[in-house]
């Protein structure tokens, strides 16, 4: 008797082949997760973080008194003097903070103050002397800054004026 073939189904080939039409899904997916741009994404947050975190520190530094300082030679310095609060508008005055002359116009502190530079500059005062409440902050003091360094050949000293 001649060997007989099974019969066709549905679910295989109908040339006979005995392979499914459709292919059976693994009952185990194989799950693959990539974590190399986390990996970078994190080291980028810390490097970010602990450059951020330096800086907001060193923004709050209290800087140490000065212990070896020497005093400038009155007589070859032009002293100017800016006293007030912080977050308020600044007094300049040129010279001692009670005896110098106040300049009440905020624009004309520039002029005023690299005039008398330049007078003191012509009568030998190679230095300047700027005295500064303890309480400014450094943007009150811009003007008065930047007035003064402007002026060729002239050495800038700061010192700060403690109230108790």
């Amino acid at each position: 008797m001649p060997p007989t073939k099974p019969a066709a189904s549905s679910a295989t080939d109908p040339r006979g082949g005995g392979r499914p039409l459709v292919t059976r899904r693994p009952l185990v997916d194989d799950a693959h997760f990539d974590v190399t741009a986390m990996v970078d994404l994190v080291f980028m947050m810390n490097i970010f973080f602990l450059v951020s975190w330096v800086g907001a520190n060193l923004a709050e530094l209290d800087l140490p008194t000065a212990r070896h300082c020497t005093a400038v030679d009155t007589d070859t310095t032009v002293v100017i003097a800016v006293t007030g609060a912080a977050g308020q508008r600044a007094e300049v005055h040129l010279g001692e903070p009670r005896s110098g002359e106040l300049v009440a116009d905020p624009a004309e502190v520039a002029a005023k103050v690299q005039t008398l530079i330049e007078k003191g500059a012509g009568e030998g005062k190679k230095t300047v002397l700027l005295k500064a409440q303890k309480d400014l902050q450094l943007n009150q003091l811009r003007t008065v800054l930047t007035a003064a360094s402007s002026v060729e050949g002239v050495k800038l000293n700061a010192a700060v004026i403690e109230k108790e």
